[in-house]
């Protein structure tokens, strides 16, 4: 029964999210709470061109090396919304805003060092719902990663 209770819990969760992206004035606090840990979505995100990113490379310890692809970007904390109120990460490291990151460990091992937006990431968690090309960055804060929404962002590999 727990089986059907999650796959349940996950249809509702990825239908909320589809109407959120088709409707996004429908996006809120209730939303974020009915997606469920790891899915955060806010309401400015959508709809909103980005401006081009400034090429951030002399701002990071480490070089950009071969994209990977343009993966989907959403925050996380260490709340009891996003990640149950967990205070250590998969990996059993304390998660750090502008380090830490959740990643499908099938496609990026624990300690993968990824280039997003000018900052390296090191993959320290993982999320039941971030699979392939989907990538949760950690936050100190709910209205942190509430403000980070989700993003459509290029993902290289680091050169070390």
């Amino acid at each position: 029964m727990n089986v059907l209770h999650r796959y349940l819990r996950m249809t509702a969760a990825v239908a909320l999210l589809s109407a959120c992206l088709a409707f996004p004035a429908m996006a809120s606090e209730a939303d974020n709470e009915a997606a469920g840990p790891g899915i955060l979505i806010q309401e400015e995100a959508f709809g909103q061109e980005e401006e081009p990113a400034e090429d951030k490379t002399e701002a990071v310890s480490g070089e950009r090396g071969e994209l990977l692809g343009v993966f989907t970007t959403s925050g996380y904390c260490n709340c009891r919304k996003c990640s149950g109120g967990h205070n250590l990460t998969y990996s059993g490291t304390v998660p750090t805003p502008g380090h830490t990151i959740s990643a499908d460990l099938s496609r990026f091992p624990v300690g993968t060092k990824l280039w997003i937006d000018g900052t390296v990431y090191t993959v320290e968690d993982m999320g039941s719902s971030v699979k392939g090309n989907w990538i949760d960055i950690f936050y100190g804060s709910h209205e942190e990663a509430l403000n980070h929404g989700l993003r459509s962002q290029e993902v290289y590999a680091v050169v070390p």
